[in-house]
């Protein structure tokens, strides 16, 4: 027994890239999900911003003077557009939210009035929008909330009392600004003048051009089925390793085939059963929990095939890169895992830190998942669907490429 067990282990010495990546591994997701839920970030002291679209439609100096104050707010990021671009844009799902101020929000803060404001916000990050709400608001109202209620008070006094002398008028309002300042810093009365939910006037409105749309089952359906749909690849790419130790890929290597074309085939072998992976998930979805395939069936099945296509070159990259299944199965697992977690498959990108949103775009699962909201939810434009569908195919063609100069000088190695 113990001769047994010790044989097994030299073996497995033997493979230093595999004892690396099987105590690299948990490192790795150690790290990377301490990062993801903002371990490191709390630990800084500092929150990442949330960028949002401002647009000022009152265009007066108390409207200004207030965007000015907003955009000093450690967790947003103001960016100005016209009105009809940012709703747009958020309909595209190229930002989160827009905050729009009204003509009349000037004169709203001078006559303590409420203030015309509407905060607009894309239906597919709901959640998020929830998140941000809550920061926008109550920095607005510390903000604009003393004036107001102060001008109301005051307004108040002199309605009730026409014939106070301005002697005692101007003390009143000496006691009011102490009040108001002294409750400001100890941050008790004020604070609750100042919740979101005490500001008349303010609009919520969620944008979509599809209605009742059910983006949290889309973003099951995006998510879950590109993470399996790289494992089932790795899988199909690895066989290349079981066909050396079984001495088929001798066989063929001796043949007039290239390696070119033996990666090729493989290449075309993945992309047919990860294409009928997805289709499949795709009408299941729709089947039995009710996905809305909407309009764009065309757009959808390019979405499928790029998005298959990038995959398959991911698994024959990860044979292309290994020696031995071990290696593979690391390497795949580690990458994977990765992709998934930074590419929203697995964790919601606003959950992140800034710098991981930002990484993203590195990880195929993101342009999929992006690219299915487009054509189940946002119903986008043409260009803006196809500009995920190129960016997929790029990377399937980038994977392809690697793959090709590392089969043939690792591969054929060990034939």
């Amino acid at each position: 027994m113990i001769n047994i067990a010790l044989k097994d282990l030299k073996i497995f010495i033997r493979d230093f890239k595999a004892v690396l990546l099987t105590f690299l591994l948990p490192i790795i997701l150690i790290t990377l999900f301490g990062l993801a839920f903002g371990g490191l970030s709390e630990r800084s002291g500092k929150q990442s911003k949330t960028s949002l679209f401002i647009a000022d439609l009152d265009s007066t100096g108390i409207s200004m003077d207030v965007i000015n104050k907003l955009s000093i707010v450690e967790e947003i990021s103001l960016v100005p557009i016209g009105f009809e671009n940012g709703k747009e844009e958020i309909m595209n799902g190229n930002k989160l939210a827009m905050f729009v101020f009204y003509k009349g929000f000037a004169d709203s803060v001078e006559n303590g009035g409420t203030f015309p404001i509407e905060l607009f916000y894309d239906e597919a990050r709901k959640m998020e929008a929830g998140l941000v709400q809550y920061a926008l608001i109550s920095n607005l109202m510390k903000i604009v909330g003393p004036q107001s209620i102060k001008t109301k008070v005051l307004k108040n006094i002199r309605t009730r009392y026409p014939g106070i002398d301005d002697d005692m008028m101007s003390q009143i309002e000496n006691d009011i600004n102490q009040q108001f300042d002294s409750e400001d810093k100890s941050g008790t009365q004020a604070d609750k003048q100042l919740m979101p939910g005490n500001m008349g006037g303010l609009t919520i409105t969620g944008l979509a051009r599809k209605e009742s749309v059910n983006w949290a089952l889309i973003q099951s359906f995006a998510g879950t089925a590109v993470m399996m749909l790289l494992f089932s690849v790795s899988a199909i790419g690895t066989s290349l390793l079981s066909e050396h130790d079984d001495g088929t890929l001798k066989r063929l290597m001796f043949s007039p085939i290239s390696p070119s074309l033996i990666m090729l085939g493989k290449v075309f072998y993945a992309l047919v059963i990860s294409t009928l992976q997805l289709t499949i998930m795709l009408v299941y979805t729709w089947l039995v929990l009710g996905l809305d395939l909407g309009d764009n069936l065309f757009f959808t099945m390019l979405m499928i095939i790029a998005t298959a296509f990038a995959c398959s070159g991911f698994g024959v990259l990860i044979a292309s890169l290994s020696t031995s299944r071990k290696q593979a199965e690391g390497l795949s697992t580690i990458f994977i895992l990765i992709m998934s977690a930074i590419g929203g498959s697995m964790i919601p990108i606003f959950f992140m830190p800034a710098f991981m949103q930002k990484m993203a775009v590195i990880s195929l699962n993101y342009w999929a998942i992006q690219g299915f909201f487009d054509v189940l939810g946002r119903e986008a434009s043409t260009m803006q669907i196809l500009t995920k569908i190129l960016i997929l195919t790029g990377i399937g063609v980038f994977l392809m490429v690697i793959s090709a100069s590392l089969f043939k000088r690792n591969l054929s190695k060990v034939v």
